[in-house]
């Protein structure tokens, strides 16, 4: 099993009237989640270590509050040392989805060296930790129709706020 190895620090903040719980390391932003208490400690758990409270640094505070304004945070660095290969491919495949476009499930798998596993990316891009950085809402099924999270509603409008801004 992969051990994220070094330090990472956690804090509570408000982006866009939303409450989240960041976890960063020296790197990057490691998760971005709700404020949930269980939160936290699923942070630990796929992890694998202790997330020590630190006040966020205002530079990932600002990164974070643009990336409320610009749906998929596509420019903010992450940090997915913590992540297993699969995993990190798949949200890093889902970053390369162009603004405004979508892609489907199985282009995620192939793009992640795995064509055969579309379910597994589509598992991946439901309860990935980086919602707010990594574009979930460009991922669609092959027949154009949107899925969880955030359902059709809710990635439909991503999608038009994102073709209004090109």
């Amino acid at each position: 099993k992969r051990r994220f190895r070094g330090s990472c620090w956690t804090a509570l903040t408000d982006v866009g009237g939303e409450r989240l719980r960041v976890a960063w390391t020296s790197a990057s932003v490691a998760f971005v989640d709700d404020a949930k208490p269980a939160t936290k400690r699923m942070m630990e758990r796929r992890m694998k270590m202790r997330l020590v409270d630190r006040p966020l640094p205002a530079a990932i505070r600002t990164a974070l509050v643009n990336a409320r304004k610009r749906p998929g945070g596509d420019d903010v660095p992450i940090d997915l040392s913590w992540a297993r290969d699969f995993e990190r491919d798949v949200l890093l495949a889902a970053r390369t989805i162009p603004w405004g476009k979508t892609r489907p499930y199985s282009w995620l798998a192939r793009e992640a060296r795995r064509p055969l596993a579309v379910r597994a990316a589509a598992s991946i891009i439901a309860r990935e930790p980086l919602w707010l950085l990594v574009p979930w809402h460009r991922v669609i099924y092959k027949d154009g129709k949107a899925t969880r999270p955030g359902g059709p509603k809710g990635k439909a409008e991503l999608l038009a706020r994102e073709r209004r801004a090109r």
